[in-house]
């Protein structure tokens, strides 16, 4: 056998990596075959292999169940069998396990981690393999410094920016290494370059001309003449070349090293100059199975009917089917040719019919998708960046650092437990003009009696009142209000008489918009409320018998200050101030803390000083309403991003279902809830205009079709609400104005996006105004 040019193939049976030793041993058997022994027929190639494989071989071989069809006289059969007998049997849980472990070797190329992270995805059945992948990435990169770029990106980082990240630090690296590098004094004959991945694959032979300097006109080359396409190497032969025979890591084809490959590097995107993109989408012919995926109704503009989308975390586009877009096709969008390739489910292709734009709304949050239009029997899809922009999913990379919101709320435990007792005491003053009142007990239901004892005991218990059995000028009555979800009851002061006797103090209480304005730059959350709020405050002697009140079982008088007392906001607002006023990112609105902070780091800081200084000023907080280190937070009817202020989705809601009024008061009580969100609709003056005509003494209210397609435009307008920029002094600012018949509009920009929007509409001496005066009262009213 040795007289046919060469040693015999040969394979261990029981060796532990089985499938690539039957790799290696049938790409010798085909060299054979193809070599010495290419004259011979099939038959006696097939008795060769029979002896090459040993006796173990022949005896797994007559293990092997043909089926029906095979033919027994065929290389192909053999080479099948063998080869579905080699293939390791798949262990998901051992899969996952390795996956998990994995990380990247201290000289380990990014390139070869990435691929070896894919290779392993394969056999473990995740449902995102590329989210999987990515958090691996992240979890398992060498580098410090590029964990801490891939999670400073947050919800917007995609496999495809992870890599590209890491690709260009381990270039970065690489290239400072060889700039620190000494250089010799000897005269340089030759110059070899070493490429990192990605590598540009050898180009042919050629020569160019030097373009300035002393060399003008000289010819120069660019590379070696004998720099092999196959390993990157010089060599004189072909033979001699040491990819013979060696898979490529990077595309798994033969005969090449990974450092030369041709074809594209893993998620790597195309070139803005290539005329062909191809893209896979494998949720395009899978079978419809709402178990275990995820769809959302998306509003189209225009459309009576929302369209029902699948969530393809893994798809780089979005499809629509041509049936979907021809019910479309009228709204104001047109079908664009592209030369755009998809393929599906095992690399089928799908018929691309075009590309087109369509403005998707999903509760409260739009935006423009590119959709390309396929003809295929499917459901809607929607790629992962679609998914990210409308806020479908969120991406989620935690890493718990060695200090957290939770760990340090644990830390301050005490500041979360009892009822509060903050500095000094309240006096209440009042105007001793004002005749004092003594109202008689109110009744209350006999159901009420038991829970209402109960509730004065425990209040009684926590020294938030005390009986009262002197004579006092003052008796209030008593408000008891049954809370809907927890059936407790709450106890209120009814002052109504005295308060028109208190003096205020007068203090201004903050805005959302005057707290907006320290916002820009955070993107960190934290909010919490003082438990008990105003019973946080001790009232004097004095002051105390002012709130005595009259029950079925005696009098009492509180020893904190009341909710209901007419300067109870303003004076807790004011010591909240005096408390937290001067930390840093610390907000406070009556009972509510806001801590916010650009990152979670600093976040956690500025939420330490807070508790620290509740800690020192006995302020106690609720935790059950805690909300900690959080990306989004509703904040006094707003929820409060770091990308600025949005509407609060209850409030949106709302609105959107709303019926259409049938009286005047309905229409006031609906424009009142619309003027609320004014600040986030543009021109809403205008839009509301045929409806503030029924407000009028002289309209009779009939609700007809004009009245009608106005609330189903500000009901649109309210969904599709734009995200406000938080108002910063150091920008520069941009007032833009305009006028119409009926009304004013004006928006505050920086940086070209809208800080707040305002309309107001004009009364009817102001709609007779030439048109360049109501541009001009535009500008005063905007200002």
């Amino acid at each position: 056998m040795e007289s046919y040019g060469g040693k015999c193939p040969e394979i261990d049976w029981t060796s532990p990596a089985l499938d690539d030793a039957w790799k290696r041993f049938k790409e010798h058997v085909e060299l054979m075959f193809s070599g010495p022994l290419k004259d011979q027929d099939e038959e006696v190639k097939i008795s060769y292999l029979k002896i090459w494989i040993n006796p173990s071989g022949r005896d797994i071989l007559n293990t092997f169940e043909y089926a029906q069809g095979d033919d027994k006289k065929k290389l192909k059969t053999y080479y099948d069998n063998f080869a579905t007998y080699v293939k390791p049997k798949s262990n998901q849980v051992l899969a996952r396990y390795k996956f998990h472990n994995r990380t990247q070797g201290p000289n380990e190329p990014v390139e070869q981690f990435i691929r070896a992270l894919i290779n392993l995805a394969k056999d473990c059945n995740f449902k995102d393999t590329n989210e999987m992948v990515l958090d691996r990435l992240v979890f398992g990169t060498n580098s410090n410094e590029v964990r801490k770029k891939l999670i400073g990106k947050g919800s917007e980082l995609t496999l495809d920016e992870a890599i590209r990240v890491a690709r260009t630090y381990e270039s970065d690296q690489s290239t400072l290494k060889s700039i620190a590098q000494p250089v010799p004094s000897n005269d340089v004959h030759g110059v070899q370059t070493q490429h990192r991945t990605p590598y540009v694959p050898p180009r042919p032979f050629r020569k160019t001309r030097a373009t300035g300097g002393g060399g003008r006109g000289k010819p120069r080359y660019t590379r070696s003449t004998n720099a092999c396409g196959r390993c990157g190497k010089g060599h004189n032969t072909a033979d001699k070349c040491p990819a013979n025979g060696k898979e490529c890591r990077k595309c798994g084809k033969k005969n090449h090293f990974a450092a030369v490959c041709r074809s594209k590097s893993v998620s790597e995107v195309r070139s803005p100059e290539e005329e062909f993109q191809d893209f896979h989408i494998e949720a395009v012919h899978k079978k419809k199975v709402e178990g275990d995926q995820a769809f959302v109704d998306l509003h189209i503009a225009g459309a009576s009917e929302s369209l029902k989308c699948k969530l393809d975390t893994g798809a780089q586009v979005n499809v629509l089917p041509e049936r979907d877009w021809i019910k479309l096709r009228s709204r104001n969008s047109s079908l664009e040719p592209t030369k755009t390739r998809l393929f599906g489910y095992g690399n089928t292709p799908l018929e691309v019919k075009g590309k087109c734009s369509l403005r998707c709304n999903y509760k409260g949050r739009s935006g423009t998708l590119d959709f390309f239009v396929v003809k295929a029997n499917a459901t809607p899809v929607l790629s992962l960046k679609a998914c990210l922009s409308l806020k479908l999913i969120q991406l989620v990379l935690t890493v718990k650092s060695s200090e957290t919101a939770e760990s340090i709320k644990q830390e301050y435990s005490d500041v979360f437990q009892g009822i509060g007792r903050l500095p000094g005491e309240y006096r209440i003053k009042v105007d001793p003009n004002v005749e004092p009142v003594v109202h008689a007990p109110r009744k209350f239901p006999v159901s009420l009696r038991e829970p209402l004892k109960k509730e004065l005991d425990r209040m009684e218990s926590l020294g938030v009142i005390q009986k009262v059995d002197e004579p006092t000028e003052w008796v209030n009555s008593l408000v008891v209000v049954e809370k809907p979800k927890t059936g407790k009851l709450r106890i209120c002061l009814d002052p109504r008489d005295l308060n028109k006797a208190i003096k205020r103090e007068h203090y201004q209480l903050p805005t959302l918009e005057d707290i907006s304005t320290r916002l820009a730059g955070s993107k960190y959350f934290a909010v919490v409320d003082a438990r008990s709020g105003y019973w946080q405050i001790c009232l004097d002697e004095e002051s105390s018998k002012l709130t005595t009140f009259n029950t079925a079982f005696g009098r009492y008088c509180f020893t904190r200050l009341p909710f209901g007392v007419h300067s109870a906001q303003e004076v807790f607002q004011k010591k909240m101030d005096s408390i937290f006023g001067g930390l840093e990112g610390v907000e406070v609105i009556v009972d509510d803390v806001l801590v916010h902070g650009p990152t979670e780091e600093e976040l956690n800081r500025r939420f330490r000083n807070m508790l620290q200084r509740a800690r020192e000023c006995n302020v106690k907080l609720n935790e059950e309403k805690c909300v900690l280190a959080a990306q989004e937070v509703g904040f006094f009817g707003h929820i409060l991003t770091g990308d600025g202020l949005k509407p609060d989705p209850k409030k949106v809601n709302a609105i959107t279902n709303m019926k259409s009024p049938t009286s005047k008061a309905e229409l006031m009580t609906m424009l009142g809830m619309i003027t609320y969100l004014a600040k986030f609709i543009p021109n809403l003056s205008d839009v509301t205009a045929p409806m503030r005509e029924l407000l009028k003494e002289d309209v009779e209210f009939v609700w007809d079709s004009s009245r009608e397609a106005s609330l189903d435009k500000v009901k649109k307008l309210v969904a599709e609400a734009t995200t406000l920029t938080y108002y910063d002094p150091t920008l520069q600012v941009n007032l833009q104005v305009d006028a119409s018949k009926y009304g004013l509009g004006a928006v505050l920009m920086q940086e070209g996006k809208p800080v707040a929007f305002a309309s107001k509409s004009l009364n009817n001496t102001e709609i007779n105004y030439a048109q360049i005066e109501k541009e001009l009262y535009a500008i005063a009213f905007g200002k």
